[in-house]
């Protein structure tokens, strides 16, 4: 994890960082989460996360747009029947200005299209791959839909880290495919990708004593208030994974939602 964390909220005494054009390509842009009843995930994160909700049409597959402040801040899509199946999570997306040329590249680079790239209404084109060491992720063209409109607040997206059993492979994937450079730390095997000065996410390795933990991206979201949060979540149908700690980024907890979904949560520095 990364000093990233926090770093918009101290420069400027808590201007709510938006957007309101498409991000530059190679950084995260969208995220979604998976789940196999909507209904219920819907009613846990407004709880520990504070989302209002938009859409839900069915034209578009119940697919809902959780909101900060009234900003885009993630999906939520029903689980549906699919080869090779998807689980109950979390699902990270990099923007891109050309999605058939980076999906290209993603074969390229030892990574695989499992569903290739496709429109989306008017809302701009996706793909979704998974890297070399298999952990999915997806791309994403904008048109109408630009991606997050608020991160680093309260509700919303602070980070965003890979867990890999070869962390290695992982960061000259993502490194070529994103056009990144790598900083890596000297504590443990993690590497920050960096456009410029900008931090876009960390890349971790597995250890071995974590047990049989899925390769996955996972999703840091900042909270006012760690504790309360994790006693919002376990009271709500999610569960503690670990233990909530402090940090030099802030206080963090692991928490699975009802149906398994792990994410992370931290309380930024003030």
């Amino acid at each position: 994890m990364s000093g990233n964390l926090g770093r918009e909220k101290r420069k400027k005494e808590r201007l709510m960082v938006t957007y309101a054009t498409a991000k530059q390509a190679g950084t995260p842009t969208w995220l979604d989460l998976m789940t196999p009843n909507m209904d219920e995930s819907k009613a846990f994160y407004q709880a520990v996360l504070g989302w209002e909700y938009d859409g839900g049409e069915p034209e578009f597959g119940g697919y809902t747009t959780a909101t900060v402040a009234g900003q885009q801040a993630a999906g939520l899509m029903n689980l549906m029947p699919a080869t090779p199946p998807m689980a109950a999570g979390w699902y990270l997306y990099f923007a891109t200005d050309d999605i058939e040329a980076d999906a290209a590249r993603v074969e390229e680079l030892g990574g695989k299209v499992v569903y290739p790239p496709m429109a989306v209404g008017s809302f701009g084109s996706m793909a979704t791959c998974t890297d070399p060491t298999g952990a999915t992720f997806s791309l994403w063209q904008a048109n109408e839909h630009i991606g997050t409109g608020v991160v680093g607040e309260p509700g919303a997206a602070a980070w965003y880290e890979l867990y890999t059993t070869n962390a290695a492979q992982a960061r000259d994937f993502y490194a070529a495919l994103l056009g990144a450079s790598v900083s890596p730390m000297e504590e443990m095997e993690y590497y920050v990708l960096k456009h410029g000065s900008e931090e876009l996410c960390g890349i971790m390795q597995i250890d071995p004593s974590w047990g049989d933990f899925p390769q996955q991206w996972g999703i840091y979201f900042a909270v006012p208030d760690t504790d309360a949060a994790v006693a919002t979540a376990t009271a709500h149908g999610g569960s503690l994974l670990g233990t909530v700690d402090d940090s030099p980024f802030g206080r963090l907890a692991t928490l699975a939602d009802p149906h398994g979904a792990m994410f992370k949560i931290v309380q930024l520095p003030a």
